[in-house]
């Protein structure tokens, strides 16, 4: 039928032609922008998945960035590490030179001058190793716990009754004259910020959390403790070790000697401080941090036993340097054995933060390879296949050209309609 009103020829072309233009128009914006996706129209649930993804990339480059840092924190504290045992190495050379009597006391003395330069080093590197503001062998970032005290008890020997405590909160050694004395109490294991009771029970010791209501017990049933000798109570399942000497001339019985003495006496732990978390991973579910304990390497208030053992053998040379007789063979031996401790304890935390330092180089690449394939699918989604669409571009081109062409002369179709009015 031809119609004047109605174009049905010019309407089907438009349509064509709109048509046409949107996907002409979708191909030009995939092609300038190189993704395939770029609103939710072109693909809502692809979209939502890429979204997801690119988050997950994001964070999984930040992990690595953060392994990367993290490695780089450990490998700063091991080189003040390997400044401080270079110190106790020369600290142990001028002992070793010190207990031989071909040293006077003047010799002694000197070579105190320069065993107490070396103690404040050692300090000054731990307090001033930092990275990021984070002191790292200030203690600030060791799981080491602390005993804040060991309760006066008020029932056996007398010399069970009282036990030092220095400022940092560590056992002190304690080992009076005579009797029976408390010489370490080991909290290395325990929970933080806790309190552990002592009750006794003819001679079978049981030692309680009070938070958690764990106990542990020991019978010292008939156990004695021979004149001049030490012994561990180990409580290993609470983390706890309490060492006991007997300084007298005579056997003391564990049961009535120890345990009694122990009995209704408490032990308080510090809060404990934190190791260094490290955010490895891209989400905040489990096994996405990695934690790096560090070491409290201060021979001043610190906290680690084996540098506190180290710091008194230290002030003991020290306070017998300028008499009379100077430091003593004993002092000196004394000496060595302490650095040897402490050095072999640095040595093996070393070690530790070396395996730490590998744990985080392959964390990183393990991230890096994760990051590279999640990329790898995100652009499967979301980048644009530029042969396939520069394809479509070139034929909505065409059609594009083609629809002009064709509205045009369906426009002129309805002219035909004048000559039958002559």
């Amino acid at each position: 039928m031809l119609s004047i009103q109605t174009n049905i020829a010019a309407l089907s072309a438009q349509n064509s032609l709109t048509s046409t233009n949107n996907s002409l128009q979708t191909s030009m914006a995939r092609l300038s922008s190189g993704f395939r996706i770029n609103r939710a129209a072109d693909d809502a649930a692809g979209l939502a998945i890429s979204e997801k993804m690119q988050a997950q990339i994001g964070g999984l480059n930040q992990a690595v960035r953060n392994a990367n840092d993290g490695a780089s924190m450990i490998q700063t504290a091991e080189g003040a590490l390997d400044q401080v045992q270079n110190m106790m190495v020369r600290m142990r050379n001028l002992a070793v030179q010190a207990a031989s009597d071909t040293n006077g006391p003047t010799e002694r003395d000197d070579i105190n001058v320069e065993i107490q330069q070396l103690k404040s080093e050692i300090d000054n590197i731990s307090l001033r190793t930092t990275f990021n503001g984070l002191g790292l062998l200030n203690g600030s970032l060791t799981t080491q716990q602390q005993l804040t005290a060991l309760a006066a008890v008020t029932t056996g020997p007398a010399d069970l009754q009282h036990v030092a405590v220095d400022a940092s909160g560590v056992q002190a050694g304690f080992v009076p004259a005579t009797g029976t004395a408390v010489t370490n109490v080991d909290v290395s294991g325990a929970n933080a910020a806790d309190t552990y009771t002592f009750t006794n029970a003819t001679g079978v010791l049981t030692l309680t959390d009070a938070n958690t209501r764990k106990s542990q017990t020991l019978d010292l049933t008939g156990l004695s403790l021979a004149a001049g000798s030490s012994t561990t109570l180990d409580f290993d399942s609470l983390g706890i070790k309490v060492s006991v000497a007997n300084s007298t001339a005579a056997a003391v019985a564990l049961d009535t000697g120890v345990a009694a003495g122990l009995d209704a006496g408490t032990i308080t732990t510090a809060l404990a401080h934190h190791s260094a978390t490290l955010q490895t991973g891209a989400d905040a579910s489990q096994g996405n941090t990695t934690s790096v304990s560090l070491l409290d390497t201060r021979l001043s208030g610190g906290s680690s036993a084996q540098m506190t053992a180290l710091a008194t053998a230290i002030g003991t040379f020290n306070t017998d340097a300028g008499t009379n007789a100077g430091p003593s063979d004993g002092d000196a031996t004394g000496l060595i054995t302490a650095i040897d401790t402490a050095n072999a304890w640095i040595s093996s935390q070393r070690a530790a933060l070396g395996a730490a330092q590998n744990r985080l180089s392959y964390a990183a690449a393990s991230l890096t390879t994760t990051a590279q394939n999640v990329t790898a699918a995100n652009s499967q989604i979301r980048d644009v296949d530029v042969a396939s669409e520069t394809s479509n571009m070139s034929k909505d081109q065409i059609l594009m050209q083609a629809g002009v062409s064709v509205l045009a002369q369906a426009n002129q179709v309805q002219q035909l309609a004048l000559k039958l009015l002559g």
